[in-house]
């Protein structure tokens, strides 16, 4: 796989910031939480593809989590050439999982970079959940999440978002900012969020997480 991952690089030498979608797809998620995660998806592929500079230097991954289960459903590939999953959802809520193997991926998709002589800006992750983490040893794959995202670091920008019923408690545990909970099944306003924060993130200093738009279009208050 490292091997055809080159030819993709030396197709497009354009400085690269990765992006990798951790989702939930738990039996909690069935229905029309699913549903609308599907039309998120789907409108964040042809909002990144829109964008000719995004289109080029966004690298996108997505992983799902459930069933006891964290699969690569869509292996790294620029954003041009994203094509958004279809989801389905059933069993439960390998967090700790998933978020592992992200870590993994991440760090060999920079390892890639480096080999390759292409600059690259720090990975962004969004982990998205109606749930909580309920398989062993997710606690210390929350703790190594939570110091890849901070000052020390500086890995990767880890969004966690939950989604009604999610434990915004143990999702905040995977990162230093905290967790942001959804407005109801806002899935359409939060991918266009995260679509524009992408593309911004595409053209700004390597820093630029900390540059966001506004939550308020999708999120609500997260109670105490």
């Amino acid at each position: 796989m490292f091997e055809d991952a080159k030819v993709e690089i030396l197709v497009n030498r354009s400085e690269r910031l990765p992006c990798v979608l951790v989702l939930d797809t738990s039996e909690s998620m069935e229905g029309r939480p699913i549903a609308e995660l599907n039309e998120g998806l789907k409108l964040f592929e042809q909002e990144l593809k829109a964008d000719e500079l995004a289109s080029a230097r966004v690298q996108v991954m997505v992983i799902a989590f459930g069933n006891n289960l964290a699969q690569v459903i869509t292996p790294w590939v620029d954003a041009m050439d994203f094509e958004a999953p279809v989801l389905t959802a059933r069993g439960n809520t390998p967090m700790g999982l998933a978020m592992k193997r992200t870590l993994v991926e991440v760090e060999q998709r920079k390892a890639l970079y480096r080999a390759q002589g292409i600059s690259h800006r720090r990975p962004w992750i969004f982990l998205i959940s109606d749930g909580e983490p309920n398989d062993s040893g997710w606690e210390e794959v929350a703790a190594a999440c939570y110091r890849a995202s901070g000052e020390g670091e500086k890995k990767a920008a880890i969004f966690p978002i939950g989604v009604q019923g999610a434990n915004v408690a143990k999702l905040a545990l995977f990162s230093d900012r905290g967790c942001k909970m959804l407005d109801g099944l806002k899935f359409r306003e939060l991918f266009v969020w995260m679509s524009s924060s992408v593309r911004a993130g595409s053209r700004a200093a390597a820093e630029a997480s900390s540059l966001l738009a506004p939550v308020d279009a999708w999120a609500r208050p997260v109670k105490p």
